[in-house]
């Protein structure tokens, strides 16, 4: 994990995809090979939505199960928002949905950034290199991914009991 919160300029670089997909080009993260998620979480403190784009790095159609990563751990504030509030909603293309998170064990999160690699390696050196995270080989990654935050993201069916966020 960056032990180091992301500098004033490279937050604002983070918020362009977020940016974009308040124009209306929401999914046009594909046209350089990544699958992004929109986070809507409540505030820990203000109560106000919040909102963040977040990496997919896989979706298992079979459980519905989408795997994200937070490169900042669990001092990311959508990280914390969720911790707070554990349903959020979620935006991946143009499907919507309610959903909660759990976290991945360091071993399968560590195996997962692997995978993630393998399908796209050029991106996700790319997106480790601008959150400061630098590896060698798969070897490496999967060390650097077992001490990272990876979240299995499943949809949740409304229901009285828990109205959405």
């Amino acid at each position: 994990m960056n032990k180091q919160r992301p500098s004033a300029l490279l937050k604002v670089f983070f918020k362009i995809p977020l940016f974009v997909h308040k124009l209306g080009f929401g999914g046009w993260e594909r046209i350089i090979g990544a699958q992004w998620m929109l986070v809507t979480t409540i505030g820990r403190k203000s109560g106000k939505r919040r909102q963040a784009m977040v990496d997919v790095l896989l979706h298992n159609g079979q459980t519905d199960t989408y795997y994200i990563l937070s490169a900042y751990g669990s001092r990311a504030d959508w990280v914390r928002n969720i911790q707070t509030n554990p349903r959020f909603e979620a935006q991946v293309g143009r499907r919507k949905f309610s959903a909660r998170a759990t976290t991945l064990s360091s071993e399968n999160a560590g195996e997962m950034l692997v995978q993630f690699y393998r399908l796209k390696p050029a991106y996700t050196r790319a997106v480790m290199n601008a959150a400061g995270m630098k590896f060698k080989d798969e070897d490496d990654l999967r060390t650097l991914g077992g001490r990272l935050l990876l979240l299995a993201v499943n949809p949740q069916t409304e229901d009285a009991d828990h109205p959405p966020t």
